[in-house]
């Protein structure tokens, strides 16, 4: 509850206008460990506010995007969201498209290593693996 309230207050800092339904929206990514669609966000969102309308949606991940709240992942051309915006690597799955985050402690020593030999100043880093998840590996008989 403290993370929503810290969002929210930011947000308001900003002068920007706090809706039952951006409070939701911020809330369901909070509180979920899929990294959903803005359509399921939508979908979910809409049965608390059944008014709330699909481009309400994409235009509160827009600025939640923009002000480093969530991340956006492309998978197989489609955009998913997630709040957990610390360094950490998604497993993805090419066959269920499942998203799972793993916290890894290497990465940030990767990182100051690749910016120590590339001479770069990293500012972002994004870390994907892609593979297929426990169900399916064992649906798919070729792997």
């Amino acid at each position: 509850m403290q993370q929503l309230e810290q969002i929210i207050s930011s947000l308001r800092d900003e002068g920007l206008r706090i809706t039952p339904q951006r409070i939701a929206i911020v809330d369901y990514l909070l509180k979920t460990e899929d990294h959903p669609s803005a359509e399921l966000i939508h979908k979910v969102v809409r049965k608390r506010y059944p008014m709330v309308s699909l481009s309400t949606v994409y235009k509160t991940l827009d600025l939640l995007k923009e002000k480093k709240l969530v991340n956006e992942i492309e998978v197989e051309g489609e955009a998913r969201f997630d709040a957990h915006t610390d360094e950490h690597i998604n497993l993805i799955c090419m066959k269920c498209g499942k998203i799972d985050d793993i916290d890894e402690e290497y990465l940030k020593e990767i990182q100051v290593k690749a910016a120590k030999k590339s001479k770069y100043l990293i500012l972002k880093s994004n870390f994907e693996l892609h593979g297929y998840c426990n169900s399916c590996k064992s649906k798919t008989k070729s792997i």
